[in-house]
């Protein structure tokens, strides 16, 4: 388990993200919308008039219980064999009276201590007995208007063959909505859980938002009404007052249920009176809704604000949008996509900027967000250079200014139009292999706020027939309303090393009247086109070939020395995912140049490829789903690629650049050094991060190749010999490329002997260098830094030892298990902590092989002592031999289930087939073997684990 490693900060990589229900944004007002600029249905275009109501997904089912209950169904394959179980309640922390501030989010955790079927801690046994993780498959959420428990099951087959979820998960759900038990004794238990989440949050991020939420708010309860709550109200609060709440907001007509997974939905749905037995209400739901106020013409407000642990400055600017209730109707779809036009071209337009080293700001982004219902902000955010605050306010109201007065170019609108149909097309292209999760959100909201739902193939249709008649002026006009209303509020937030250099509230109010008046150039009209090659590489040859009967797999050896491997899945129906995979890394350079080695390949990301800057090739590759990268680290070097059948060849045509014509853009290199001297100009005064590079330097030793990157740095890092290095690990011979998915070796057979078989061979690097690391034994580090109340704590063994599977599989089995028992302990038993993270890794590249175990947690400080004594029992416990056989199981089902849903991920097939050819020279077909051997560790194996780790440790950072 990595916990903590070097700091690398990263140029945005910025994806359209395109939302399965495109209506839940609400389109900027001021100017005139689709509806008001015309009734003429031709820009409709047979979809219908602009009045009509968008449908609702054809596949899902909708409606209500006779009491009310609300809920969703729809049957989805992704992951095979899972089922996804939400309940939304429409109450969150704005409903509280001033006496319940924190009872919303108390009554989620409470939920979680004991039902009617499932006393004190039963529901969580039950949910781990299913193989499922706190976290990313138990969990749930309080928010301003809403509090949403989830859960996810396997299915299971009734005596008709057909897939079914469990009573008992149902019978998990049923219980929330109306038999919650709120013990006494078990609310008292979970006051210092919840107080320990508050703390959790705690930092110069936490208290610079407390500052700017009462001004942003303003007007509205939600200024005061943080879903954390009040600390004083946490510790006193009767269970009486949570029951109260409960009651009066879990009623069936304020919920809903949401089920998505691979089940029978008919059979779902038939049963479902059967499995919810709450009751109808017998009062009228009144329930208020609050939205912020209506923007004031004019109204200018800043707050510059300083904390000595903020690691840079932020500058918001929050343009105030009137309230507008969606229609949830087919002007409604127009406008949301007008905005994502708009959000996307800013969004680019901002990340370009971003490459210019004489760019104010290293990070700027854009978009509307939705505060509540129906009212919110257009927002445009960035992070500034050292000194350069002003400069950075001045930039993004000029970048506004333009917007207003000009729009946007025809290549610009072309692009992002060929990008978003793009990834539409390719979600279609999977409709039938969609994660489930991804359809819950748009459930949730069609439940809290009444978004439409029309489906993945009606989006299609939709954004196909409404996109071509998007013109420029539309675009304008709307861009225009997103800042019409003159209501502004400017939040600058820095380091207190910094305050010099911000502006004064004065000042703001002055750059803001001059942007108005400022001379902006009419941004230039660029277009190029798509082609990346001037010709075609000669092809090289493939010298052998066979197939691996045993892992379903096709290998071919290239005449430059490549293997390559192909892996065909049904994973998803149109993607290939390419994993190439190299011994040999940073470890293997001189000293002197570690920086650069560490920096290069990041050098690489943002100087474009071949004759083409990073901004030019982001526009060669708009309407194209395909993506590229290469990384760098310590021992190893790869290559990830995506892409959709469609864009094969520019994947390869991408991987051959790489290959064949690198290149480090001075220009952009210098921009990217900018953002390091950004983050490490106050990397010191950051508590979190002056925690982990304390880590880093102990368990490392102070070793040159693993220490923590710090200012002085800087002045090393050469952009030549990051080039070098670059070009030393481009041999195609060291390397292992395998293709996952949607692969067909006939079509891929031409593609890989012109842009694979093609790339010159070079000098070999395929090797890792023997780093011999002294690793600390027993001792104590107690380091002082930041003003919150929290103390954070590491613990970790280390030991010699020799890689095997079955070494794998043991520490795989013992981090589950840790995990599994030291949260039960410290946080469900104790209250001393919020989230814990403990685990064990087993490692091929130190000294022939190594073990290692850590226990990683934030608490008060006064407690640290108990908890690290009441670890170490746990701990001692297992060297001991007593284990728990319950959690024992648990722990191995855990790891069986998460391989079985990770096996239906092309790029963990790709990458752990790389691993195993590259790194381990293991046969692919032991892949599948590793449920069999989670099912082989026994108790005795991980106690033995722990007799060898014990001895050399704990090293104690706090």
């Amino acid at each position: 388990m990595q916990l903590f490693k070097k700091y690398k900060p990263m140029k945005p990589a910025r994806f359209l993200v395109l939302a399965l229900s495109l209506a839940a944004a609400i389109s900027c007002a001021g100017a005139p919308n689709p509806v008001e600029r015309s009734q003429d249905a031709a820009l409709y275009d047979g979809l219908g008039l602009p009045g009509d109501p968008q449908p609702f997904m054809e596949d899902a089912r909708a409606g209500a219980l006779p009491s009310g209950l609300r809920y969703y169904i729809l049957e989805n394959a992704m992951p095979e064999g899972r089922a996804q179980l939400f309940l939304a309640v429409h109450a969150g922390s704005v409903l509280e009276a001033d006496d319940e501030r924190g009872l919303a989010h108390f009554v989620e955790h409470m939920a979680f201590n004991g039902t009617e079927r499932f006393p004190k801690l039963e529901l969580v046994e039950y949910l781990r007995s299913l193989g499922m993780r706190w976290g990313p498959e138990v969990n749930a959420y309080t928010s301003y208007d809403r509090t949403v428990y989830g859960i996810e099951v396997p299915v299971e087959f009734d005596a008709g063959g057909l897939k079914v979820i469990p009573d008992k998960a149902l019978a998990v759900l049923d219980d929330w909505t109306r038999a919650v038990s709120f013990n006494a004794e078990d609310v008292d238990n979970e006051r210092s859980v919840i107080l320990e989440e508050a703390r959790f949050r705690r930092g110069a991020s936490e208290r610079i938002l407390q500052k700017m939420l009462p001004l942003l708010f303003r007007g509205a309860p939600h200024a005061d009404r943080s879903p954390i709550g009040l600390p004083e109200i946490i510790e006193t609060a009767p269970a009486e007052r949570l029951v109260n709440f409960y009651n009066t907001w879990y009623r069936a007509d304020n919920m809903a249920l949401i089920f998505v997974g691979d089940f029978d939905a008919a059979k779902l749905e038939a049963s479902l009176q059967n499995h919810f037995s709450i009751g109808a209400p017998k009062t009228p739901l009144d329930r208020p809704e609050y939205d912020l106020p209506e923007p004031r013409k004019g109204s200018l407000e800043a707050a510059i604000n300083t904390d000595p642990e903020l690691p840079y400055t932020q500058i918001h600017l929050f343009y105030k949008l009137p309230s507008e209730n969606s229609a949830g109707n087919l002007a409604d779809y127009r406008g949301a996509l007008v905005e994502m036009l708009i959000s996307s071209m800013l969004e680019q337009r901002l990340t370009e900027a971003a490459y210019d080293p004489e760019t104010p700001f290293t990070i700027a982004g854009a978009g509307r967000n939705r505060y509540t219902r129906n009212s919110g902000y257009f927002m445009l955010l960035g992070i500034a250079k050292p000194g350069s605050a002003e400069a950075t306010l001045e930039r993004l109201l000029l970048e506004k200014e333009k917007v207003v007065r000009y729009g946007f170019t025809a290549s610009e609108i072309d692009q992002a139009k060929r990008s978003l149909l793009a990834a539409m097309e390719q979600t279609v292209s999977e409709k039938d292999r969609q994660p489930s999760s991804g359809y819950v959100g748009g459930f949730i909201e069609h439940f809290i706020n009444q978004r439409p739902v029309p489906g993945i193939e009606w989006s299609r249709k939709g954004m196909a027939k409404l996109l071509p008649g998007i013109d420029a002026g539309e675009i304008a006009a709307a861009a225009g309303g997103c800042f019409a209303h003159n209501d502004l509020t400017v939040f600058i937030s820095g380091p207190d090393a910094e305050a010099a250099s911000l502006p004064s509230q004065d000042q703001v109010k002055t750059l803001v009247k001059r942007s108005s008046r400022a001379r902006i150039p009419r941004p230039a009209d660029l277009t190029l086109d798509e082609q990346l090659l001037d010709q075609e590489p000669v092809p090289g040859s493939i010298d052998t070939e066979s197939v691996d009967a045993a892992g379903g797999t096709v290998h071919w050896t290239l005449g430059n020395g490549a293997r390559v491997i192909l892996k065909e899945t049904k994973n998803k129906n149109n993607e290939i995912v390419l994993y190439a995979l190299a011994r040999g890394g940073v470890t293997g350079v001189p000293e002197e140049q570690i920086i650069s080695a560490d920096i290069a390949a990041e050098m690489l990301s943002v100087s474009g490829i071949g004759p083409y800057s990073q901004p030019d090739l982001m526009k060669k590759l708009a309407g194209k789903q395909v993506s590229m990268g290469f990384s760098l680290s310590a021992f190893t070097r790869n290559f990830q690629g995506l892409s959709t059948r469609g864009d094969l060849k520019t994947l390869f045509e991408l991987l051959y650049l790489n290959f064949t014509q690198p290149r480090i853009d001075e220009r952009a290199a210098a921009s990217l050094l900018d953002d390091y001297r950004t983050e490490l100009s106050q990397h010191d005064q950051n508590p979190e991060t002056v925690f982990s590079d304390e880590i880093t330097r102990i368990m490392h030793n102070n070793n040159s190749y693993f220490m923590p990157m710090v200012l002085e740095d800087l002045k090393k890092i050469n952009t030549g010999v990051a080039l070098t290095i670059i070009k030393k690990a481009l041999n195609p011979g060291d390397y292992v490329f395998v293709f996952t998915g949607n692969v067909d070796a006939d079509k891929l057979r031409p593609l890989v002997e012109t842009y694979v078989a093609s790339i010159p061979r070079s000098e070999s690097w395929n090797t890792w260098a023997e780093i011999a690391l002294a690793r600390p034994g027993k001792m104590e580090r107690a380091i002082y830094k930041g003003q919150d109340d929290k103390s954070l704590v590491y613990m970790a063994w280390t030991t010699a030892q020799e890689h095997t599977e079955e070494s794998e599989a043991v520490a795989a089995v013992l981090s589950e298990y840790l995990e599994n028992k030291l949260t039960g302990r410290i946080r469900e038993q104790m209250g001393g902590t919020y989230s814990l993270a403990a685990g064990a890794s087993q490692s091929i590249f130190l000294s022939g092989g190594e073990l290692t175990m850590s226990v990683y947690y934030p608490c008060a400080p006064g407690r640290v002592k108990e908890l690290n004594a009441a670890i170490l029992e746990e701990i001692d416990s297992v060297a001991r031999g007593v284990i728990d056989q319950d959690a024992f199981k648990k722990s191995v089902e855990a790891l069986k289930k998460n391989f079985e849903i990770s096996m239906q991920e092309n790029f963990y097939i790709g990458r752990n087939y790389a691993a195993y050819s590259a790194i381990y020279d293991r046969p692919l077909s032991r892949l599948e073997q590793r449920p069999a051997l989670y099912q082989g560790v026994t108790k005795a194996d991980i106690q033995q684990a722990v007799q060898k780790l014990l001895p050399r440790g704990p090293v104690t950072v706090i």
